[in-house]
């Protein structure tokens, strides 16, 4: 099992306890005088027959405080999920911290900085890299690119999913599309693994039948669901900041209403979503500290009720470049979600409002996760690492500590090393050619692809995979959303990775 970090100190709390209570109730009133608007039959049936008030004309569910609160304590603190290789389990909750690849639509080219869509090629390079970072422990094939070239976008999530089991064993990340969730389900189950899978709510309080199908079927199979209700503070959810929460929050009790109600004890997460718009352009400002405090906010309420948290808080910004922006974006924005209580955090790879997806920044993105999981790890306090008598000893031998036994046992044992990040002296610097990080970066990129070999598939896996995508494709060709004209590219595509 990949135990990531430990977080070794309390979890920083931003609202009081009165406040946090405040907002929780404030949640429970929507969903007992409005309700959310449920667009599925099936979960309609399953609400009102366990106490909700359902409108089937306006298909809107009112959902009584007893009934939220009653799915809220059948919800788990924590749950697992399982990879091809069983080293890299990884259980989601406590006061353990992991981190995920990113998401991003596009390739980037780190030179010209231009976006255009990924080979089936350059996706199974973005998961041989993810699978040879350490600091890598849930794999995202299905999101990282999702603008493939010459792949109908209706397959794009199963190719990608496919792509990220043969280049990887740890555990893997999920959406939904169109039925979709019915052919993953089908492989995971074909190599013996479990998915990690997120679910849309559309603001303010909206389930679609595509989410609400999926989550159903996943939390009958008990696999880790994450509720992402959306909110851009001002736009489509209040202009306040708890505002924007309550109402995320609430979207989240009902997601889990449902959850609970398919399957009591189904685990739910709540990935930590929520931002502010440019007051100009009226994008979304992921890099905003305003974002951050939102998710903050969120995480100290999941924390209260056991609710475990993927978030993506600071897992890219507005930054064009890999540069001192985007830094300082990623760099923060992911701390402070740690240290106010994130479980499974989304970075590695993701650029500019998700836009675009690289392996350099995969690497330098590396060392952002490895130096706060060092800092989370903390250090030891004892006897010995307080070195009271040794201190005592020195004070007046007027020498160094370098000669010590003491510090020999401790010299690398507590320190971190970058593996991008330039260390050395300004003067080796300059003999080593004065190379720069997104330079160190690529090379470092380019050699993982060219020589890391990742767990191979095992006898009859390969068939499983093409057997599921095979049927997938003739679904979808029956049913219109594979075109004629599309197959011919993607026939091509599907050719050049094998190639």
């Amino acid at each position: 099992m990949l135990n990531g970090y430990q977080r070794r100190f309390r979890a920083i709390e931003v609202l009081s306890a009165a406040q946090l209570e405040a907002m929780h109730q404030a949640a429970l009133e929507i969903l007992e005088k409005a309700g959310a608007n449920v667009h599925h039959d099936g979960a309609l049936t399953l609400l009102a027959e366990n106490g909700c008030i359902v409108d089937r004309e306006t298909r809107t569910a009112r959902m009584p405080t007893g009934v939220v609160e009653q799915c809220l304590q059948s919800c788990p603190s924590s749950y697992s999920i399982r990879g091809r290789d069983p080293d890299s389990d990884v259980r989601i909750g406590g006061t353990r911290v992991h981190f995920m690849q990113g998401m991003g639509m596009r390739y980037v080219d780190p030179e010209t900085w231009e976006l255009r869509p990924a080979t089936l090629r350059e996706h199974a390079e973005a998961q041989i890299v993810g699978d040879a970072l350490a600091s890598v422990h849930v794999m995202d094939a299905c999101f990282s690119y999702t603008d493939i070239e010459g792949v109908p976008p209706i397959m794009q999530q199963l190719e990608c999913l496919a792509n990220g089991f043969r280049c990887s064993g740890k555990a893997q990340h999920y959406g939904y599309l169109k039925d979709s969730h019915r052919f993953a389900i089908k492989m995971a189950q074909g190599l013996g693994v479990t998915l990690n899978v997120e679910l849309d709510v559309a603001p303010p309080l909206v389930f679609g039948h595509d989410s609400v199908d999926a989550l159903m079927h996943f939390a009958e199979l008990g696999w880790g669901l994450e509720a992402c209700p959306g909110g851009s503070a001002g736009a489509t959810s209040p202009g306040s900041l708890a505002g924007s929460v309550v109402q995320m929050w609430a979207a989240t009790l009902a997601f889990i209403v449902i959850a609970q109600l398919v399957s009591p004890g189904a685990p739910v997460a709540r990935q930590v979503t929520g931002t502010v718009p440019h007051p100009k352009w009226g994008h979304p400002l992921d890099g905003a500290p305003e974002s951050w405090y939102l998710g903050a906010m969120t995480n100290q309420l999941c924390v209260r009720h056991g609710i475990p948290i993927t978030s993506p808080v600071g897992f890219c910004g507005q930054a064009k470049m890999f540069d001192y922006q985007a830094g300082w974006e990623k760099a923060l924005g992911v701390l402070f979600s740690v240290s106010t209580g994130s479980h499974l955090h989304v970075l590695h790879g993701s650029h500019g409002e998700e836009l675009g997806f690289s392996n350099v920044l995969q690497i330098l993105d590396d060392d952002i996760a490895r130096a706060i999981g060092r800092l989370l790890d903390g250090t030891e306090v004892d006897d010995e690492t307080m070195a009271t008598d040794l201190i005592c000893e020195m004070a007046t031998a007027h020498g160094s500590f370098m000669s010590q036994a003491h510090t020999r046992k401790f010299w690398m044992k507590d320190r971190f090393q970058p593996t991008a990040a330039d260390w050395s002296t300004n003067v080796e610097w300059v003999r080593g050619g004065k190379t720069d990080i997104v330079s160190r970066a690529r090379e470092q990129a380019e050699e993982i692809v060219a020589t890391h070999k990742p767990m191979p598939l095992r006898a009859g896996q390969e068939g499983v995979i093409s057997d599921v995508l095979e049927e997938a494709r003739e679904f979808y060709r029956a049913t219109n959303f594979i075109t004629d004209e599309e197959w011919g590219p993607y026939m091509q595509a599907l050719r050049s990775l094998e190639g």
